[in-house]
């Protein structure tokens, strides 16, 4: 680290400046713009087509997507349909230092895409988690600074979903299989994506050691015989008739059915809820068994079945809880007439519902029957 540094502070001081590119066979488009990056940056449509790193003009891109060249191509890639500055650029290759004329053409006519609300975001969850990492003193400035952190994250996440983006459709970019799906399905696809990879680490992970325990041993030895399986059936049920509602409310929202929409979507919410209010009923049970094999409650490092149980489980809880926050501002927004016509807002949500209610079914089994 102090080589590092030394070598920071001696570079501030000493030596010539370097350009837009100081590598010399630079080719990607990170080095064709320049440093900090203008609103819009390309001088075309940014194409590796060729082999290299090109910027298409109009006639360049109607002749590759047989659109006229009186649509235009703004300086982002846009059309001037959709608000960019539609001009007849140059093509500009560069096959090894792109920097040239990658920024002269400016952002005239464009809307600006920057926003303070990611900046306030990382803000308020540096204070939430500096107040979380000395909260167990008791210390009432701990305290503070996780509550006041904490509710400057979610109101500047509210902030972010209220803040208007356009981002134009790409010309040329659009390829199979993804031609047909909107960008929001697509990113809540990804996301989910990935949680199926973070809820995999777990179920694997629990799986692993179970077999390596002894998998009817575990049962036996190491979860309470208090440990029923009626909770987890009941939240099952919960779980299961929300998923339905959410369909409901997709088909209230396209018959334009205000009340019935509205209704639904608080049915989902008061039902998340009972999972919740009956999870920590259970919760508090376990924490509080007083047997002669758990004399000091089953929590949450009384061995490695009660660890794996809280952990996965709990972390299904905090993927139900950011579902609940996102479920009542919707039912708030379609109270006050939003989605009316409109399902796909919903739709969205309801595969972010659906995926958690699917991963409850894989829980449910591992954790309360086998």
């Amino acid at each position: 680290m102090l080589v590092m540094f030394y070598n920071l502070f001696v570079s501030i001081w000493r030596g010539e400046d370097a350009g837009e590119s100081p590598w010399k066979y630079a080719s990607t488009a990170e080095w064709a713009v320049g440093s900090p990056p203008k609103l819009e940056n390309f001088p075309g449509l940014p194409s590796y087509a060729s082999g290299s790193l090109e910027f298409l003009d109009d006639e360049e891109v109607a002749e590759r997507t047989g659109k006229p060249p009186g649509a235009g191509v703004a300086a982002d890639g846009g059309t001037a349909s959709d608000g960019g500055t539609a001009r007849n650029i140059r093509a500009v290759t560069a096959p090894a230092t792109p920097t040239a004329a990658a920024h002269e053409t400016g952002g005239e006519g464009h809307a600006s895409h920057a926003s303070f609300w990611p900046f306030l975001v990382s803000l308020g969850g540096f204070i939430a988690f500096l107040g979380l990492s000395g909260v167990r003193t008791g210390s009432p400035v701990y305290v503070g600074m996780a509550a006041v952190g904490g509710l400057a994250t979610v109101g500047s996440l509210v902030g972010m979903t209220r803040e208007s983006f356009h981002a134009p459709e790409m010309a040329i970019a659009e390829r199979w299989p993804f031609e047909g799906v909107e960008k929001m399905k697509l990113g809540m696809w990804t996301f989910l994506a990935s949680d199926v990879v973070l809820f995999g680490g777990f179920i694997g992970s629990y799986a692993f050691v179970r077999v390596a325990y002894g998998w009817s041993d575990w049962h036996h030895d190491l979860i309470p015989a208090e440990h029923v399986t009626m909770p987890g059936l009941i939240n099952t049920y919960l779980l299961l008739t929300s998923s339905f509602l959410v369909v409901l409310a997709m088909v209230a929202a396209k018959r334009e059915w205000r009340g019935a929409t509205t209704a639904s979507l608080a049915g989902t919410f008061a039902l998340g809820v009972g999972f919740l209010v009956n999870k920590g009923i259970e919760w508090n049970h376990l924490f509080h068994i007083h047997s002669e094999m758990f004399p000091n409650g089953w929590t949450l490092s009384t061995n490695i079945g009660s660890s794996t149980f809280y952990l996965t489980t709990g972390l299904h809880g905090a993927h139900v809880v950011v579902g609940l926050v996102i479920c009542g501002y919707m039912t708030i927004r379609a109270w006050n007439g939003a989605y009316q016509g409109d399902d796909k807002p919903i739709e969205y949500f309801g595969l972010y519902w659906h995926f958690v209610d699917i991963v409850w079914l894989f829980l449910f089994p591992l954790f309360y029957i086998l």
